[in-house]
């Protein structure tokens, strides 16, 4: 009988998962803002890292071990996806009972066309999206305890010109960007 340890025996905190997802990341400049933003309005919370602060278009389920297969079908799906660029506000801060964010007042039409092509080349290329999952554009800025609650702000922006692939390795808070891809408009609609 085999005596190896499994991961699942391995104590949470020693136990490191697969995590891809496609994102949004805010331009290096509106991101030290954000960060300045968070740090006076999240005293006592847990912060997001500025170089870990995106908006996710499109994520998997956790993996025990890396699975190869699955991100070269993903890195297929980003190029696969076409879009074109635009400009993104973030307008209004929300509060959960374990987060603070960053999302746009309203819809953003060119934002939900990306996420609906990353989404469509994802599922042309097999790739499941995790379970459950539904895209609602944030970007979180920390993790809290807390009551409920939102307002409108003078907010954040940056005009969209990439999407990136991240692979985060969870339980090491360290994400890894394994592919970037420029919105040059084009094709968006041929995979509809």
């Amino acid at each position: 009988m085999d005596q190896s340890p499994r991961a699942s025996d391995a104590p949470a905190l020693h136990r490191v998962l697969h995590r891809f997802f496609f994102a949004l990341k805010p331009a290096p400049v509106e991101a030290n803002r954000i960060h300045a933003f968070a740090e006076r309005t999240a005293t006592g919370a847990r912060l997001v890292q500025r170089a870990h602060q995106h908006i996710t278009l499109a994520i998997t389920d956790d993996f025990q071990s890396l699975p190869t297969m699955l991100v070269d079908a993903m890195l297929r799906a980003g190029k696969m996806a076409r879009a074109a660029p635009f400009t993104l506000t973030l307008n209004r801060l929300s509060l959960s009972n374990r987060s603070l964010a960053l999302r746009p007042d309203g819809a953003v039409p060119p934002l939900a066309t990306l996420q609906r092509t990353i989404a469509a080349a994802m599922a042309r290329e097999g790739v499941p999206m995790r379970a459950g999952w539904r895209f609602s554009p944030h970007q979180t800025l920390a993790y809290r305890n807390g009551a409920p609650g939102g307002r409108a702000i003078d907010g954040f922006g940056w005009h969209v010109e990439d999407f990136v692939l991240i692979h985060s390795h969870v339980g090491r808070t360290r994400h890894e960007e394994l592919g970037r891809w420029r919105l040059t408009g084009g094709d968006q609609l041929a995979l509809f």
